[in-house]
């Protein structure tokens, strides 16, 4: 029999395990308390290292996400920024702080990015300017704007210059289109043009026909109005004129083309004109010449002196004035025997086209008898 030694009751040699307490009796006895005395001062700090190991590998890894998340948050926001996207680029920018507020770097960054939205800002101001059509102050403003942005130093205020180019070209274009309505030369028109020539805004396509029709409607109405005045040359120039910037326009050519036909056919009218002008011209002279004056009336009477008076009328039938107007004339008895010959002057001294003269003259040697006058010649002067 032996004793248990953890109960102290006596148990067979042979058992291994305690009949009463039941436990091994192959184990070793258990350590005294001297030994775990001496165990705990070494085991206390390996196990205290161990937590702060493994404390510091969480917190260092924490840490070391943390700082990926804001970088690439702070990548993100720098992207979207030159994208335009400032909105998206200021949420990034503040979610970075928030994680690391101590970063002067992140505060910089978006006080560009709230710079650049506040800049934003006054655009859309310029752009509800130019909506309600109010060029002069949106002009001013944007050129203050432009001014100022000269003096920064900003890559991401550069974002903005593409939208102040489009700011810009709007005003230019509604500049134009509001000018369109007071200009009728045409070069000052095709000047407009080239003024839209750097402009890419769909609305440019539209002002640059309305400019292409006013120069057809203005080439059209001022050529017309030189064909009516028979200035013919100079209506084709006007149509030359506006082909140089509307070259194919069917109506300005088919225009050209009727105001050449015109222009020839009053060049032939007007050659026949002359050759029938000098043609009449010439007969004008001839009877101005030859055939000048026309006799109204001539007579020889008695008068109560018993002396016999020649007079009558003549009419200027010339194209031109006459003067000095004699009528030569034979005075014949009743057997038409020719008793004298004589001369008068008529008065007015000058006749007018269409213009009557008189003539007389009084005999005192005729005798006594019956009388009769012939006119033989007349004479004049053709002023």
């Amino acid at each position: 029999m032996i004793e248990c030694p953890h109960c102290k009751h006596e148990i067979s040699e042979e058992a291994r395990y305690c009949s009463h307490c039941g436990k091994s009796l192959t184990d070793g006895p258990e350590p005294n308390s001297k030994d775990k005395r001496w165990r705990l001062p070494i085991i206390t700090p390996v196990i205290a290292l161990v937590v702060v190991v493994v404390a510091l590998y969480f917190v260092y890894n924490h840490e070391t996400n943390v700082n990926a998340e804001v970088l690439e948050m702070k990548r993100k926001a720098e992207e979207v920024a030159l994208a335009g996207e400032l909105r998206e680029a200021e949420k990034l920018l503040v979610g970075a702080i928030d994680r690391r507020p101590e970063v002067e770097a992140l505060q910089t960054e978006l006080q560009h990015v709230q710079e650049a939205i506040s800049w934003n800002k006054e655009l859309d101001e310029v752009s509800s300017l130019l909506e309600e059509k109010s060029l002069k102050e949106a002009s001013e403003k944007l050129s203050a704007i432009q001014e100022q942005l000269r003096q920064e130093d900003s890559k991401l205020l550069l974002t903005l210059i593409p939208r102040m180019n489009e700011m810009d070209s709007r005003l230019t274009l509604q500049e134009v289109n509001q000018e369109l309505s007071k200009i009728t030369n045409v070069d000052e028109l095709a000047a407009k043009l080239d003024t839209l020539s750097d402009l890419n805004l769909e609305e440019a396509s539209k002002v640059r026909d309305k400019i292409f029709e006013k120069i057809i409607n203005q080439s059209t109405k001022k050529a017309e109005a030189a064909v009516e005045e028979k200035r013919y040359t100079e209506a084709v120039a006007m149509i030359d004129q506006g082909l140089q910037y509307v070259s194919n326009d069917k109506k300005l050519i088919q225009l050209k083309e009727r105001i050449q036909q015109e222009k020839e056919a009053f060049e032939q009218a007007e050659q026949q004109r002359l050759e029938s002008a000098m043609q009449q011209a010439a007969q004008d002279e001839l009877r101005n010449q030859t055939q000048a004056l026309e006799v109204i009336d001539s007579s020889i009477t008695k008068d109560e002196f018993g002396d016999y008076k020649v007079s009558g009328e003549l009419e200027s039938v010339a194209t031109q004035i006459i003067s000095t107007v004699s009528v030569m004339y034979d005075i014949l008895n009743k057997d038409g025997e020719i008793v004298r010959s004589d001369s008068a002057k008529v008065y007015p001294n000058y006749l007018n086209p269409g213009n009557k003269g008189k003539f007389e003259k009084v005999h005192y040697e005729l005798e006594e008898g019956e009388y009769s006058i012939e006119i033989t010649e007349m004479e004049w002067l053709v002023e």
